[in-house]
């Protein structure tokens, strides 16, 4: 159903609900019920969470039909939030990246203020006393939150274009979820993301004990590129952030560094095609200088600015596109 179809009681109703159900997961309800079913009491007593709070929150989420109650009163993950809310190594599972939007909704609530004196709300407004490693592990969960099909298919549909490809640039591959799945076709794969982040993910994600996955910390847009050059080279989730100018020169170093009939991809909410794509543009506007979502007219004239030819759009979900071009031979 799309959201101009539901009236505003309706759009209430599934934002409160979504809100609960990103709370839940925070505090790690699914994953502790999925461990072993509890009553209320002692769910609150495991997590060490507000007796009241828990006796409120869980028939809720049964209501919604996430959980399954058992007559003795004891909760468990229904099937669905299992594979979605509980289980990281299920395909489904996309939990991960609840911390992550709730941070974006935490921003939306200043929009007000964004309207009248600009963004981002950084700028307006205090971040708060928040760690920034805290606010690093929240966002490359969130990027590594995707769930697998997607991913799958976004490598399927690089190596559509380049089938002979044996070394892939990943630029702000962040956790390394994209790179490993490339490498795991066969590909030698290095990721280029910022010096602090490389330095969390090879730790955090394990980057140093996969071989053929090679980690450097740049600044994509300031420092030069690893001079390869590579087969394919991916911009996943990257354009967004990004003013039209940067996106431009972006393509541009990526296309110097690609070897003639290599492949330049790059994964994003593309407008007119994504109905997510308006939408998500807000979230830039609270969270970035200067990025947008983009048309994939936009995106055509950056990648015949860079001299790549042949666009190719697919979709990788109804909200994500992939759009890959060559490099002439």
């Amino acid at each position: 159903m799309r959201i101009d179809e539901l009236d505003f009681d309706e759009l209430r109703d599934l934002s409160e609900a979504m809100v609960t159900v990103a709370g839940a997961v925070n505090a790690g309800l699914f994953t502790e019920l999925a461990r072993s079913p509890a009553t209320p009491q002692e769910l609150a007593r495991r997590l060490d969470l507000d007796r009241r709070a828990v006796e409120v929150i869980l028939p809720v989420l049964a209501q919604m039909e996430l959980l399954e109650v058992e007559e003795e009163g004891w909760f468990r993950p229904s099937p669905r939030a299992q594979r979605e809310l509980a289980d990281p190594a299920a395909s489904e599972y996309q939990a991960g990246g609840m911390p992550l939007w709730l941070e974006n909704l935490r921003a939306w609530t200043h929009l007000p203020r964004v309207l009248r004196e600009g963004g981002p709300v950084d700028r307006v407004v205090d971040p708060g006393p928040e760690d920034d490693q805290e606010r690093l592990a929240r966002f490359m969960a969130g990027m590594a939150a995707a769930p697998r099909v997607r991913v799958e298919r976004l490598v399927d549909g690089v190596l559509a274009r380049n089938p002979e490809a044996d070394t892939l640039l990943d630029l702000g591959g962040g956790p390394g979820h994209i790179s490993r799945a490339f490498v795991e076709r066969g590909l030698r794969a290095t990721l280029l993301d910022l010096p602090d982040t490389v330095e969390f993910v090879r730790r955090e994600y394990g980057l140093d004990e996969v071989d053929d996955l090679a980690t450097v910390g740049a600044d994509f847009l300031t420092d030069p590129l690893p001079p390869g050059p590579f087969d394919a080279i991916l911009l996943s989730n990257i354009l967004h952030m990004l003013a039209p100018e940067d996106c431009r020169r972006l393509l541009e170093k990526a296309a110097g560094v690609a070897a003639p009939g290599a492949v330049v991809a790059v994964a994003d909410f593309v407008r007119g095609r994504s109905g997510r794509a308006v939408r998500f543009a807000v979230v830039m506007l609270l969270r970035t200088e200067g990025g947008n979502t983009y048309t994939v007219g936009e995106h055509r004239e950056w990648f015949q600015a860079a001299g790549l030819r042949d666009l190719q759009v697919t979709d990788l979900d109804p909200d994500r596109q992939l759009l890959t071009a060559r490099r002439p031979m």
